[in-house]
Protein backbone atom coordinates (compact mmCIF):
# COMPACT_ATOMS: atom_id res chain seq x y z
CA UNK A 1 0.00 0.00 0.00
CA UNK A 2 1.06 3.71 -0.54
CA UNK A 3 3.24 5.23 2.48
CA UNK A 4 2.87 8.32 3.48
CA UNK A 5 6.78 8.19 3.39
CA UNK A 6 6.32 8.16 -0.21
CA UNK A 7 3.44 11.20 -0.27
CA UNK A 8 5.41 13.26 1.54
CA UNK A 9 8.48 12.97 -0.62
CA UNK A 10 6.46 13.71 -3.71
CA UNK A 11 3.49 15.82 -2.62
CA UNK A 12 0.69 15.61 -5.21
CA UNK A 13 1.90 12.74 -7.04
CA UNK A 14 0.86 9.21 -6.33
CA UNK A 15 3.92 6.75 -6.42
CA UNK A 16 3.71 2.88 -6.89
CA UNK A 17 5.00 0.18 -4.68
CA UNK A 18 7.16 -1.85 -6.44
CA UNK A 19 8.97 -4.16 -3.64
CA UNK A 20 12.81 -5.10 -4.24
CA UNK A 21 12.07 -8.26 -2.43
CA UNK A 22 8.98 -8.81 -4.28
CA UNK A 23 11.06 -8.37 -7.41
CA UNK A 24 13.60 -10.52 -6.25
CA UNK A 25 11.25 -13.05 -5.35
CA UNK A 26 9.59 -13.15 -8.47
CA UNK A 27 13.42 -13.24 -10.06
CA UNK A 28 13.90 -16.43 -8.29
CA UNK A 29 10.89 -18.45 -9.10
CA UNK A 30 11.32 -17.62 -12.77
CA UNK A 31 15.10 -19.37 -12.51
CA UNK A 32 16.11 -23.12 -12.09
CA UNK A 33 17.34 -23.23 -8.70
CA UNK A 34 20.59 -21.98 -7.79
CA UNK A 35 23.26 -24.78 -7.55
CA UNK A 36 27.02 -24.32 -7.22
CA UNK A 37 28.30 -23.29 -10.29
CA UNK A 38 24.62 -21.19 -10.97
CA UNK A 39 23.04 -18.22 -9.26
CA UNK A 40 19.77 -16.25 -9.95
CA UNK A 41 19.92 -12.90 -10.46
CA UNK A 42 18.55 -10.13 -8.24
CA UNK A 43 17.59 -6.24 -7.94
CA UNK A 44 20.97 -4.15 -7.18
CA UNK A 45 18.92 -1.01 -7.72
CA UNK A 46 15.22 0.71 -8.82
CA UNK A 47 12.77 3.59 -9.65
CA UNK A 48 9.07 3.30 -8.32
CA UNK A 49 6.74 3.52 -11.27
CA UNK A 50 3.85 6.58 -10.90
CA UNK A 51 0.10 6.48 -11.06
CA UNK A 52 -1.53 7.92 -14.12
CA UNK A 53 -3.91 10.39 -13.70
CA UNK A 54 -6.34 8.14 -15.04
CA UNK A 55 -6.06 5.41 -12.59
CA UNK A 56 -5.42 7.71 -9.97
CA UNK A 57 -8.75 9.52 -10.01
CA UNK A 58 -10.66 5.76 -10.38
CA UNK A 59 -8.92 4.77 -6.87
CA UNK A 60 -7.38 1.50 -8.95
CA UNK A 61 -5.37 -0.81 -7.09
CA UNK A 62 -3.39 -3.40 -9.46
CA UNK A 63 -1.05 -5.74 -10.10
CA UNK A 64 1.38 -5.44 -13.70
CA UNK A 65 2.88 -8.92 -14.54
CA UNK A 66 6.17 -8.34 -16.73
CA UNK A 67 8.68 -10.88 -18.40
CA UNK A 68 11.60 -9.75 -19.19
CA UNK A 69 15.55 -10.31 -19.93
CA UNK A 70 18.19 -9.70 -17.55
CA UNK A 71 21.33 -9.00 -19.63
CA UNK A 72 24.57 -10.07 -18.73
CA UNK A 73 25.33 -6.41 -17.49
CA UNK A 74 22.42 -6.45 -15.17
CA UNK A 75 20.20 -4.21 -17.72
CA UNK A 76 16.78 -5.05 -18.59
CA UNK A 77 16.96 -5.98 -22.22
CA UNK A 78 12.81 -7.60 -23.66
CA UNK A 79 10.00 -6.55 -21.56
CA UNK A 80 6.78 -8.09 -22.43
CA UNK A 81 3.36 -7.40 -20.74
CA UNK A 82 2.57 -11.28 -19.55
CA UNK A 83 -0.60 -10.10 -17.58
CA UNK A 84 -1.91 -6.34 -17.86
CA UNK A 85 -4.15 -3.98 -15.59
CA UNK A 86 -4.89 -1.19 -18.16
CA UNK A 87 -5.45 2.68 -17.13
CA UNK A 88 -1.53 3.32 -18.30
CA UNK A 89 -0.27 1.26 -15.67
CA UNK A 90 1.32 -1.31 -17.85
CA UNK A 91 3.11 1.29 -19.90
CA UNK A 92 4.41 3.22 -16.65
CA UNK A 93 5.79 -0.21 -15.45
CA UNK A 94 7.48 -0.91 -18.39
CA UNK A 95 9.04 2.43 -18.48
CA UNK A 96 10.23 2.20 -14.96
CA UNK A 97 11.68 -1.31 -14.81
CA UNK A 98 13.79 -0.67 -18.40
CA UNK A 99 15.18 1.69 -15.84
CA UNK A 100 16.28 -0.85 -12.75
CA UNK A 101 19.90 -2.44 -12.39
CA UNK A 102 20.33 -5.98 -11.06
CA UNK A 103 23.23 -8.06 -10.48
CA UNK A 104 23.15 -10.42 -13.34
CA UNK A 105 22.33 -14.35 -13.17
CA UNK A 106 25.67 -16.32 -13.49
CA UNK A 107 26.45 -20.05 -15.05
CA UNK A 108 29.87 -21.43 -14.36
CA UNK A 109 31.48 -18.00 -13.22
CA UNK A 110 30.16 -16.30 -16.03
CA UNK A 111 27.19 -13.60 -16.11
CA UNK A 112 24.76 -15.17 -18.71
CA UNK A 113 21.26 -13.44 -19.76
CA UNK A 114 18.62 -14.57 -17.38
CA UNK A 115 14.79 -14.45 -18.42
CA UNK A 116 12.63 -13.24 -15.66
CA UNK A 117 9.16 -11.97 -14.18
CA UNK A 118 8.43 -9.26 -11.92
CA UNK A 119 5.03 -8.08 -10.26
CA UNK A 120 4.65 -3.93 -10.02
CA UNK A 121 2.10 -3.42 -7.56
CA UNK A 122 -0.12 -0.35 -7.59
CA UNK A 123 -1.68 0.37 -4.35
CA UNK A 124 -3.65 3.58 -2.92
CA UNK A 125 -4.20 3.58 0.53
CA UNK A 126 -8.09 3.65 0.88
CA UNK A 127 -10.35 0.98 2.84
CA UNK A 128 -13.22 0.46 0.49
CA UNK A 129 -10.80 -0.87 -2.09
CA UNK A 130 -8.11 -2.32 0.12
CA UNK A 131 -7.05 -5.87 -1.18
CA UNK A 132 -8.59 -5.15 -4.72
CA UNK A 133 -6.54 -5.74 -8.22
CA UNK A 134 -8.18 -4.23 -10.60
CA UNK A 135 -7.85 -4.34 -15.03
CA UNK A 136 -9.63 -2.86 -17.74
CA UNK A 137 -8.40 -4.60 -20.60
CA UNK A 138 -9.57 -3.62 -24.57
CA UNK A 139 -9.42 -5.43 -27.87
CA UNK A 140 -7.80 -3.19 -30.24
CA UNK A 141 -6.50 -3.18 -33.59
CA UNK A 142 -3.04 -2.76 -34.33
CA UNK A 143 -1.95 1.33 -34.27
CA UNK A 144 -5.38 1.97 -32.16
CA UNK A 145 -5.02 3.99 -29.58
CA UNK A 146 -7.32 2.65 -26.16
CA UNK A 147 -10.23 4.02 -24.61
CA UNK A 148 -9.34 6.31 -21.48
CA UNK A 149 -11.60 7.26 -18.46
CA UNK A 150 -12.05 10.38 -17.51
CA UNK A 151 -15.39 9.63 -15.52
CA UNK A 152 -15.78 7.22 -12.86
CA UNK A 153 -14.39 5.27 -10.07
CA UNK A 154 -13.65 1.21 -9.28
CA UNK A 155 -16.35 -0.01 -7.16
CA UNK A 156 -15.88 -0.34 -3.35
CA UNK A 157 -15.40 -4.29 -1.67
CA UNK A 158 -18.73 -6.35 -0.84
CA UNK A 159 -19.91 -6.70 2.14
CA UNK A 160 -20.20 -10.75 1.65
CA UNK A 161 -17.06 -12.90 2.22
CA UNK A 162 -13.82 -11.14 1.49
CA UNK A 163 -12.45 -13.25 -1.09
CA UNK A 164 -14.55 -12.34 -4.85
CA UNK A 165 -14.24 -11.76 -8.03
CA UNK A 166 -16.03 -10.76 -11.42
CA UNK A 167 -15.20 -10.10 -14.74
CA UNK A 168 -17.83 -7.80 -16.82
CA UNK A 169 -17.78 -7.40 -20.53
CA UNK A 170 -18.58 -4.17 -22.16
CA UNK A 171 -17.73 -2.03 -25.37
CA UNK A 172 -16.89 1.73 -25.31
CA UNK A 173 -18.77 3.23 -28.36
CA UNK A 174 -17.48 6.14 -30.29
CA UNK A 175 -18.80 8.64 -28.26
CA UNK A 176 -16.76 6.91 -24.94
CA UNK A 177 -20.41 5.72 -23.50
CA UNK A 178 -20.41 1.98 -22.14
CA UNK A 179 -22.88 -0.49 -23.72
CA UNK A 180 -23.64 -4.41 -23.76
CA UNK A 181 -22.58 -4.88 -20.48
CA UNK A 182 -23.09 -8.36 -19.22
CA UNK A 183 -21.30 -10.15 -16.19
CA UNK A 184 -19.28 -12.89 -17.82
CA UNK A 185 -18.73 -14.34 -14.41
CA UNK A 186 -19.01 -13.73 -10.60
CA UNK A 187 -18.47 -15.20 -7.24
CA UNK A 188 -20.63 -13.15 -5.69
CA UNK A 189 -23.78 -12.16 -8.43
CA UNK A 190 -24.74 -9.25 -6.53
CA UNK A 191 -21.34 -7.52 -5.85
CA UNK A 192 -21.23 -7.91 -9.90
CA UNK A 193 -24.96 -6.57 -10.41
CA UNK A 194 -24.00 -3.31 -8.69
CA UNK A 195 -20.84 -3.04 -10.00
CA UNK A 196 -22.11 -3.30 -13.47
CA UNK A 197 -24.54 -0.49 -12.82
CA UNK A 198 -21.71 2.09 -11.52
CA UNK A 199 -20.00 1.00 -15.08
CA UNK A 200 -23.11 2.37 -16.74
CA UNK A 201 -21.92 5.87 -15.73
CA UNK A 202 -18.67 5.89 -16.39
CA UNK A 203 -17.27 7.64 -19.25
CA UNK A 204 -14.10 7.49 -21.60
CA UNK A 205 -12.12 9.49 -24.04
CA UNK A 206 -13.17 6.71 -26.93
CA UNK A 207 -10.13 4.44 -28.75
CA UNK A 208 -9.17 5.98 -31.75
CA UNK A 209 -8.00 4.44 -35.18
CA UNK A 210 -6.62 6.46 -38.26
CA UNK A 211 -7.62 10.04 -36.49
CA UNK A 212 -11.50 8.53 -35.85
CA UNK A 213 -13.36 7.89 -32.46
CA UNK A 214 -14.43 3.94 -32.50
CA UNK A 215 -15.80 1.45 -30.25
CA UNK A 216 -13.76 -0.93 -28.41
CA UNK A 217 -14.32 -4.28 -26.89
CA UNK A 218 -13.33 -4.90 -23.17
CA UNK A 219 -13.28 -6.79 -20.08
CA UNK A 220 -13.06 -5.34 -16.99
CA UNK A 221 -11.89 -7.51 -14.00
CA UNK A 222 -11.89 -7.22 -10.10
CA UNK A 223 -11.16 -9.48 -7.71
CA UNK A 224 -11.07 -8.38 -3.17
CA UNK A 225 -9.21 -10.35 -0.71
CA UNK A 226 -6.38 -10.93 -2.70
CA UNK A 227 -7.20 -13.40 -5.44
CA UNK A 228 -5.71 -12.62 -8.73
Amino acid sequence: MESPRVSQRSPGRLKAVAAGLLAAAALMQAQEPPTSNRASPHVLSKTEPEYTEEARRARVNAVVTLKIIVRADGTVGDVVVARGAGFGLDENAIECVRTWQFAPGMKDGKAVPVPATIDVNFRIARRDNEGQHASLNFTLAAGSGRPQLVKGAIPPNPSSAPSQRFRISLTVDSNGVPENLAVIDATDPKWADRALRDLKGWRFVPASANGQAVAAQGIFELTAGGLR
